[in-house]
């Protein structure tokens, strides 16, 4: 071989650490773990390589079997065979076919299997990714509440990968497919209800909320009053964030729909609302009783007669679409959407007062300002007079539509506007409409009694008849007003509203106007859980997510592999995020419930991250389990462990290094020397075995002395570089070493 002796290395000027050199002498090529960039410091990496000195082999390990794999694979045999028989003119025709079906069967094989392995990378999409943000927010680098809004937009991206992906499925993966993105979408829904409940501006459902004094009007409007109201009422509150959260999940919905179909509803033509087959009609003078002869919005009432069929099916299309928008709480989308199909008028009727916002919430009171038209108009009227007329306006038309057969998205879109439950629950086909519904419509009538309240004289009256609405009416509500009460809004909707949120949720379950798929969905787990977290009872909720992840028999061990991974998985954040956001506003016995209940479900989920090899994710749950629980965790993964590969067990070390501080300090938290001193104490017992004439105690001995030198590769691992004390954690590692 001739090398050239002016690129040559001078041996008087040899580096023994500079390794570049042997590359091209390397018999195996080069390795991975050697840089050779000239700017990295050589000297931490050498140190590494030699505490890391089992990584290195077995880095070696697997190169040389790679190799020989390589030289004594079928296909090179064959290759090899195939040259010899061409140069004898031997070569058999029965060999190609034979090699040709085998490489497309291999193909085939590899396709199912690179197809399994997609659905499996995104099943366990979320894994990783939950830990990175968690760890990110037990830094210190995240707030929880934003770690929430995280949580629920990666199980909406996975989701959508899923669903959406490029890769085409068969009809069966497409069901499981479907299930599995149907229940990523109702976590991120839970998410987002915990975003509202207890993450929303940081202020929990226990502290009212306060308006800018640079918003407050003098003298006040009825959206001032309803504001101030809905912030120092926490029933009033509550009711606002359920319903903010309802309908920022049907916005969320509309927005994928857009994304995917590039349209969503409100796409008709401006001609949808206009009537043109009536027009026609008319154009060839054709007459009929029962149809309008004039084309104002005006004309039906007036001459008790109705557009053509189409026509009227045209419109309930759209106020299909008004009212999906409405759910969404897109009004202002709605009302556009209403003149550009030619419908100005009802337009006009959604939006009083110009198309103010007038949703009882600071945010809404922000983006209105100091609105001096309302206020002009209540100061000739009295607060909110007008209001009251408006929604006595919508209560009579939807009364009214309700008697037509074809009418009843436009009942619907009327009945939302003042409370009627009666007419808006038929058409609510799901639970999340259902109970928008029903919330929406009780916060309506707690704010009108409160604006009811500021006339003088009336409040005693109204209080009397709301009390007997109540107690005559059932669990269920609804119903026509009692006899003897003055026909006068609200009092014909008191009666149909719950009188708390458990007997709103009890309503959700049994009412009578309640479609019943919704009720079969108050039994799926995610409904479950958002309903205890409108009730606030989080003991409960953590009892509940226990019982469907626990094992099955008290007998059995608490390593217990878990049966539902997405639940479990959901369950074990869900716990630290409690932690961590209720903090000292728990009493003793919830927060004795949250640290032992979810202690349990942490144990589990860390059960099932180690049975799917990611031990580099364990190390961030463990470390917010009690102390004892955290050694004795750590200490059964690392026996487990025992015989595993050196990559594998290294990746053990890390999560434990990172997360966990090598010495004990604080009682409530567990650390990596009293896990190691744990797993060498056990390695020294002596295993009792029940020996027979033909047992070899010899034999015995040996292999106990094996897992005891077994155990000593945990302590040949180092801390990575540039961590704390890392020289002092090599030298305390050396030390264990020895003493063993």
């Amino acid at each position: 071989m001739e090398l050239d002796m002016e690129t040559s290395p001078s041996p008087s000027y040899f580096d023994p650490e500079d390794l570049s050199i042997r590359a091209q002498y390397r018999r195996y090529g080069n390795r991975s773990t050697i840089s050779k960039s000239p700017q990295i410091d050589t000297s931490a990496k050498l140190s590494d390589r030699r505490v890391n000195a089992m990584l290195l082999l077995e880095d070696i390990k697997q190169e040389v079997e790679s190799n020989y794999h390589e030289r004594t694979s079928p296909s090179r045999r064959h290759s090899s065979y195939k040259r010899r028989s061409y140069d004898s003119r031997e070569f058999s025709v029965l060999d190609v076919a034979h090699d040709s079906v085998r490489h497309d069967g291999s193909d085939l094989l590899k396709g199912c299997k690179i197809e399994d392995e997609e659905l499996l990378d995104a099943g366990e999409a979320p894994l990783s990714l939950f830990a990175s943000l968690l760890d990110l927010a037990l830094q210190g680098s995240m707030s929880f509440p934003d770690l929430i809004l995280q949580f629920e937009k990666s199980c909406r991206d996975v989701s959508e990968s899923i669903r959406y992906g490029p890769n085409g499925r068969h009809h069966m993966e497409d069901r499981l497919m479907r299930q599995n993105t149907q229940i990523l979408l109702d976590e991120a829904a839970s998410w987002s209800l915990l975003w509202f409940l207890y993450g929303k501006g940081n202020a929990h459902l226990s502290r009212t909320e306060e308006i800018p004094e640079d918003l407050i009007l003098s003298p006040a409007t009825s959206h001032l009053e309803a504001c101030q109201f809905v912030a120092t009422d926490l029933t009033a509150q509550l009711c606002l964030r359920i319903v903010q959260w309802l309908e920022g999940l049907a916005s969320k919905a509309l927005d994928l729909e857009n994304k995917v179909r590039g349209s969503h509803v409100g796409t008709y033509l401006p001609s949808s609302g206009i009537w043109l087959n009536t027009q026609r009609h008319l154009q060839k003078r054709s007459r009929s009783q029962d149809t309008v002869c004039h084309l104002d919005f005006d004309a039906p009432t007036r001459e008790n007669a109705l557009p053509l069929i189409d026509d009227r099916k045209q419109d309930e299309c759209v106020m299909e679409d008004v009212w999906t928008l409405l759910r969404a709480g897109r009004l202002e989308e709605a009302s556009d959407f209403c003149r550009s199909s030619g419908q100005s008028w009802r337009a006009a009727s959604l939006c009083p007062f110009g198309g103010f916002d007038l949703v009882p919430s600071i945010e809404a009171l922000q983006r209105s300002g100091k609105n001096k038209t309302l206020q002009a108009i209540e100061l000739e009227s009295g607060v909110g007079r007008q209001w009251r007329l408006w929604k006595w306006a919508c209560y009579c038309a939807s009364e009214r539509i309700a008697r037509q057969e074809d009418g009843k998205y436009e009942a619907g879109v009327y009945a939302a506007l003042c409370s009627n439950l009666k007419h808006m629950l038929p058409i609510c086909t799901d639970w999340e409409s259902a109970c928008w519904a029903m919330t929406k419509s009780w916060l309506d009538v707690q704010v009108d009694m409160e604006l009811v309240r500021l006339r003088p004289g009336r409040m005693d009256e109204l209080k009397g008849y709301y009390e007997d609405a109540i107690e005559r009416s059932p669990i269920q509500g609804g119903g026509e007003p009692q006899m003897g009460a003055p026909v006068n809004w609200p009092l014909q909707v008191l009666n149909q509203q719950p009188r708390a949120v458990s007997s709103l949720l009890q309503k959700l379950h049994s009412g009578e106007l309640v479609h019943e798929a919704v009720a079969r969905s108050c039994k799926e787990q995610h409904r479950q859980i958002e309903m205890h977290l409108m009730l606030g009872d989080v003991p409960q909720l953590l009892a509940l997510l226990w019982s469907w992840i626990s094992p099955s028999d008290d007998d059995q061990p608490i390593f217990r592999l878990p049966g539902d991974p997405q639940m479990i998985r959901f369950g074990a954040h869900l716990v630290l995020v409690l932690r961590y956001l209720l903090g000292d506003q728990m009493n003793e016995i919830f927060k004795e419930k949250l640290i032992n209940v979810g202690d349990l479900i942490l144990q589990m989920y860390v059960m099932f991250l180690f049975s799917k090899q990611h031990e580099e994710l364990v190390g961030i749950y463990v470390s917010q389990l009690a102390h004892h629980r955290c050694v004795d965790l750590f200490v059964h993964m690392m026996e487990l462990r025992l015989n595993a590969s050196v990559h594998d067990k290294y990746k053990l070390f890390l999560s434990a290094v990172e997360h966990l501080p090598f010495s004990p300090g604080d009682d409530s938290r567990g650390s990596f020397e009293e896990i190691i001193e744990r797993v060498l104490a056990r390695s020294r017992e002596t295993k009792l075995v029940m020996y027979d004439d033909s047992s070899n105690v010899l034999e015995q001995h040996r292999l106990q002395s094996l897992e005891k030198a077994m155990v000593i590769q945990w302590l040949c691992f180092s801390p990575p570089s540039g961590s704390d004390d890392d020289e002092a954690v090599s030298a305390k590692l050396l030390l264990l070493a020895l003493m063993h």
